[in-house]
């Protein structure tokens, strides 16, 4: 057991506090989220979904459709920022549904497959390649604040700061995941690690410091391939100062036990005082597997299986089948108790509604300290404070 001394509270007063690290300061909804999301850890995983494409809950009202539970979390993707107008077919001004889902208790994440002039002219890309269909957009332009590429990923960014900033003014929390799977390779932004980092830090700068998004948790994703990261995978890494949640994407992986040793620890290892977190996933052994072989996810948001739920009112729709994570698989995650549905975490949330400071530490095993209860009034121990959210004479409190 830890000691008291090295105990802290994250989350004090619906104001928000700083969090131990010197994080820049966030909303009090974002200092929420953070103080939440570091209780549950490694006793909790929050289920996810990723939205058909861009701008959607889809694969979650199939998720319920199937299983009769809302997932906790959503992730959607600014995959077409160039298109997106006011009433187009894409319109990322339009966050009724996002402000709905937040009102309903769910989570969102945010990710950006960010699409530049393709090779082709008038077409847009992600993917580097010297195809038409794919682009040599030039990441190692960042370090040269004159060039075309330099201004283009300036007024990107700032495009899609002004979508973040109509869910500040909502004062909705967004876990912010750009410049995904850089160590792969595969996407433009990840052709030079120095680059990539950057960009990272720029982006960084430019939304917090100069868009003073404070309502962003970032991000940040290791690329995976062969069933396990890419060794190197860390020259893409910003630093500790820029990352509050790191990640892996898994597919095609059902061995739970290859998946903790490779990918989870490999994670934790590496990122000892970050939070971490399964963010795409597909065709992988299940959650509860997963679970009961360590790999204690912060979330998990399996991919999206565009055939099946591009539709919501389609008969393809109605099928248990997924290119991804079946109906199956999902019951079988729900099955759980330590799988946070979308009603499970709103009420996660309303129970850090006044906690407390934690009081002078009391020797372990000191009785006249009172007994320590979780919030489902089981007892814990007496005159100590483990982790968790804790209940000890009447009051609440958080303690890592």
């Amino acid at each position: 057991m830890k000691h008291f001394s090295t105990l802290f509270l994250l989350f004090a007063t619906a104001l928000g506090n700083l969090s131990a690290q010197d994080a820049p300061s966030r909303s009090a909804e974002a200092e929420e989220l953070m103080a939440i999301l570091q209780s549950i850890q490694g006793e909790k995983v929050l289920s996810g979904t990723t939205a058909n494409v861009n701008w959607n809950f889809n694969e979650a009202k199939w998720v319920n459709q199937h299983t009769g539970k809302w997932p906790a979390l959503n992730c959607m993707d600014f995959i077409h920022h160039p298109f997106s107008s006011k009433g187009g077919w894409i319109d990322y001004t339009n966050v009724t549904e996002v402000t709905n889902w937040h009102r309903q208790g769910g989570l969102i994440l945010i990710l950006w497959h960010w699409n530049v002039p393709a090779n082709e002219n008038g077409k847009y890309a992600f993917y580097y390649g010297t195809e038409a269909d794919k682009t040599t957009f030039d990441v190692r332009k960042i370090f040269e604040p004159e060039s075309k590429e330099y201004k283009q990923m300036l007024k990107d960014i700032d495009q899609i700061a002004s979508y973040l900033k109509l869910l500040k003014q909502r004062k909705i929390p967004v876990l912010w995941r750009p410049l995904h799977e850089a160590g792969g390779m595969w996407f433009w932004w990840g052709r030079d690690p120095e680059a990539c980092n950057e960009l990272w830090r720029l982006m960084y700068d430019r939304l917090v410091n100069y868009h003073k998004l404070d309502n962003l948790i970032w991000v940040w994703t290791q690329a995976a391939a062969w069933n396990k990261p890419y060794s190197d995978g860390y020259r893409w890494y910003p630093g500790d100062e820029y990352v509050d949640i790191v990640s892996i994407d898994i597919y095609n992986n059902t061995n739970a036990s290859n998946i903790n040793t490779t990918c989870y620890q490999f994670l934790k290892k590496s990122s000892p005082d970050k939070l971490v977190a399964l963010t795409e996933c597909g065709n992988v052994a299940t959650i509860t597997k997963q679970w009961n072989a360590g790999a204690k996810w912060l979330f998990f948001a399996p991919w999206y299986d565009y055939g099946r739920t591009n539709n919501p009112n389609s008969a393809e729709f109605k099928s248990t089948d997924h290119g991804n994570c079946n109906a199956d698989w999902w019951k079988d995650a729900f099955s759980n108790e330590f799988v946070l549905t979308r009603e499970d975490f709103k009420k996660l949330k309303a129970d850090f509604v006044g906690i407390q400071n934690i009081p002078a530490a009391a020797p372990e095993g000191d009785e006249k300290a009172g007994a320590v209860y979780d919030l489902s009034g089981r007892k814990v121990g007496n005159g100590r404070m483990t982790g968790g959210i804790r209940i000890r004479n009447g009051r609440k409190y958080y303690v890592k």
